[in-house]
């Protein structure tokens, strides 16, 4: 709600001067509600199942237990800090805290996962938003090269989730989050190796310095945090 407050705000009335103060308020918001869910634990929200059944066994599901309540914790933090910390840099474009704002609830969705279907679609749009983001933001075709290359070991990560959840089904035993196969655990575990970069396949951050601050800070550590 808070993204969306200050894209209409950017909108509708470009020089209101109250966009941080709404940013803050609302990051500190967020902050508290993920902490109260310690008082409940566990937490499940699921959608309806999707049609036909035969093809998607699985619902998109999220559960907030003792796991994941530490990294949804940790993400709403860093938008806090984020926030906070940008008062210091003029000329701060409102656009990028609400863009904050949506890849922190995109890490949300993420680490919350509790299958498969869940965590694809969220690590999806995460990477469209890298890949988007990045491409306008680099130069030359060198760095391009290299965005589409971590854009695709992403991908690949993605590619093996699905596999696991493939050998899963076929075994009979449904893939989730809290209790994993053994056959599924290796390609999983290759999965978070290639979504975390333990190559040295980000290379686009380290020459777009423009992306080390700010919106590139929570870029960066979101899809970090949504891959463990």
């Amino acid at each position: 709600m808070t993204a969306l407050t200050l894209v209409i705000l950017r909108l509708a009335r470009p020089n209101f001067k109250f966009s941080w103060l709404i940013a803050a308020g609302g990051a500190i918001l967020a902050l508290i509600a993920v902490f109260l869910w310690q008082m409940r634990l566990p937490q499940t929200l699921a959608l309806p199942a999707w049609q036909p059944q035969a093809f998607f066994h699985y619902a998109p599901t999220w559960l907030a237990d003792a796991i994941s309540w530490p990294y949804a914790l940790s993400l709403t933090a860093l938008a806090l800090a984020i926030v906070l910390t940008s008062v210091e840099r003029a000329n701060v474009n409102p656009m990028a805290w609400a863009g904050t704002f949506m890849l922190t609830a995109l890490g949300l969705l993420a680490v919350t996962a509790e299958n498969p279907l869940t965590l694809v679609l969220a690590w999806t749009a995460l990477d469209l938003t890298e890949l988007v983001t990045m491409l306008l933001s680099v130069e030359g075709e060198s760095q391009s090269e290299g965005v589409v290359v971590a854009f695709a070991v992403r991908l690949a990560g993605t590619g093996l989730v699905i596999w696991a959840s493939i050998l899963s089904i076929a075994a009979g035993t449904p893939l989730n989050f809290i209790v994993t196969p053994a056959r599924a655990g290796i390609y999983l575990l290759l999965a978070a190796g290639l979504r975390l970069g333990v190559l040295p396949l980000h290379l686009p951050y380290r020459q777009e310095r423009a992306m080390r601050r700010g919106f590139g800070t929570s870029l960066r550590l979101v899809l970090a945090a949504s891959s463990l």
